[in-house]
């Protein structure tokens, strides 16, 4: 067995101390061999559960020289140069959603560890979990057809009043949640994107950043994606709805709901050119459905630590790979770009 990988989490916060010190512990592959937080209180805590040892100035964890990589799980604002210095200490960096804060930032985060010869991936957990790869292994079997249109819907209710509700920070909805379904919605229509439009509002964040998004886009082979973000909606949820030519698919609460026909079985039909309907009906098609509730299958989740650990041992590239989080990047430039302003609607 492979000598394991030794880390260290850099912000001990919501994601840091609840997804990112709680797997790496757990991992065949790693272990938690420091933890830093501008806390100190949080840096003790980490200290007593995971026998790690803290630091709270991050330059010095990076000289400590006994770690193999680093996982940030810091503001976004502060990402480039947390990850400069991390592959100027020749460390992996496992970096936290949305890469940084703007495209420029992202740009140069990818070019330093270019010139390290490092390993970078950023943690997108909607891409990588069961449901949405499970998704993915359908619809390479057909039966939907050809896709043409894909809709994702993120909402909830929340008064933002943290630091990712002000734009100073790289805070708001289309860096925030837009990087999750951003990520998603071009894993599933392409990278070729031809065409975009953009609304960005703010109902019920306290900030100054938008917490309602309205994106449309179109590629270049003629695919239609849609995605709405709303966190001032009462109906909660994630849904991922994909419409092909014989059939259309939804992800939603655990089950993959899928209808679709077989083309071969569709009563046969001829085009009526004449201005008076026969028997003044609408034209009908009784369509021999196909109806299928699919559980999702664990079994089909990415194991994002596994997948480092992977790419560092064997030198090659991560699940996630950084061109690729650099297109969701400047599509989301282009998308606020094309938003021009936030809309205000204050509760």
């Amino acid at each position: 067995m492979a000598k394991k990988l030794r880390i260290g989490v850099v912000g001990l916060g919501r994601i840091g101390w609840g997804f990112h010190c709680k797997t790496i512990q757990d991992h065949p592959d790693w272990v938690l061999a420091a933890a830093s937080d501008a806390e100190a209180a949080r840096c003790e805590e980490a200290r007593l559960a995971y026998d790690c040892e803290p630091f709270l100035d991050y330059g010095r964890m990076l000289k400590d020289g006994r770690l193999d990589a680093v996982a940030l799980a810091t503001p976004t604002h502060l990402h480039r140069a947390m990850a400069e210095a991390a592959f100027k200490a020749g460390l992996h960096v496992m970096l936290e959603k949305p890469m940084a804060q703007n495209l420029a930032e992202g740009e140069a985060i990818v070019r330093a560890a270019g010139r390290a010869k490092r390993v970078l991936t950023v943690y997108q957990p909607r891409r990588l979990e069961a449901g949405f790869q499970q998704l993915l292994h359908l619809l390479k079997g057909g039966k939907l057809g050809e896709i043409y249109h894909t809709r994702i819907t993120l909402n909830g209710f929340a008064r933002r009043n943290d630091w990712q509700s002000l734009l100073k920070f790289g805070g708001g909805m289309l860096n925030n949640y837009g990087a999750h379904t951003i990520d998603m919605l071009l894993s599933l229509i392409g990278y070729d994107v031809k065409r975009v439009y953009c609304r960005l509002g703010r109902v019920a964040s306290l900030g100054d950043a938008e917490d309602v998004v309205k994106i449309l886009l179109e590629t270049k082979a003629g695919s239609l994606g849609e995605i709405d973000i709303n966190q001032a909606s009462l109906d909660p949820g994630v849904r991922v709805e994909v419409t092909g030519s014989t059939g259309t698919v939804l992800w939603r609460d655990g089950f993959l709901n899928l209808k679709y026909f077989k083309a071969a079985k569709l009563p046969k039909a001829k085009l009526d050119r004449s201005l008076s309907s026969a028997g003044r009906q609408y034209p009908a098609t009784k369509v021999p459905l196909i109806e299928e509730k699919i559980p999702v299958d664990p079994a089909f989740a990415i194991d994002v630590y596994g997948d480092f650990a992977r790419a560092i041992r064997k030198g090659t590239a991560p699940f996630v790979k950084p061109q690729e989080t650099l297109a969701l990047m400047r599509l989301i430039a282009r998308l606020r770009k094309d938003a021009g302003r936030i809309h205000e609607s204050l509760i």
